[in-house]
């Protein structure tokens, strides 16, 4: 009799670095390889919007890697590589074991917002705004410069 291979279910939990919530409502997607320079692609997993993770389903023991192939909207992609290792000890993230419910493991993937630039927005607005007033100054005085010039003639 041949036994039927342990499969396992690999669930990652996308979370925000800074306000440590889970990022959900936004499409993202990550691959699983079979060689650290993530070159391999044994299959591209999308995001389950609603729930903020992505699930890599019925894994068999060895070692693979995953990466971020399209980050949420407004947050960097990671070039970090997660490396997992399934065997009869148990699922291993980056050589920590973790634990399981129901034959799914899960763990979380931290990301970082997009980082605006600084642009000196309010400071744009005060000159914008002085130089509108300047412009309407000099307007008014041109438009009774033209009235007073016409009551003259």
């Amino acid at each position: 009799m041949m036994d039927a291979p342990i499969l396992t279910s690999l669930q990652l939990e996308k979370i925000d670095s800074e306000t440590n919530k889970k990022i959900t409502s936004y499409y993202f997607s990550f691959g699983i390889y079979e060689d650290e320079e993530c070159t391999k692609l044994i299959k591209k997993v999308e995001a389950d919007k609603d729930k903020g993770n992505v699930t890599f389903e019925n894994l068999r023991y060895g070692t693979y890697f995953i990466k971020e192939i399209n980050a949420p909207v407004g947050y960097e992609l990671s070039s970090k590589k997660v490396k997992i290792e399934i065997c009869d000890k148990g699922v291993y993230v980056d050589g920590k074991l973790i634990e399981g419910k129901r034959e799914i493991y899960s763990f979380e993937f931290y990301n970082l917002p997009v980082q605006e630039p600084n642009t000196g927005e309010k400071a744009n607005y005060i000159v914008v705004i002085i130089i509108a007033v300047i412009c309407g100054l000099y307007v008014i005085f041109i438009v009774k410069k033209f009235i007073t010039k016409k009551e003259k003639d």
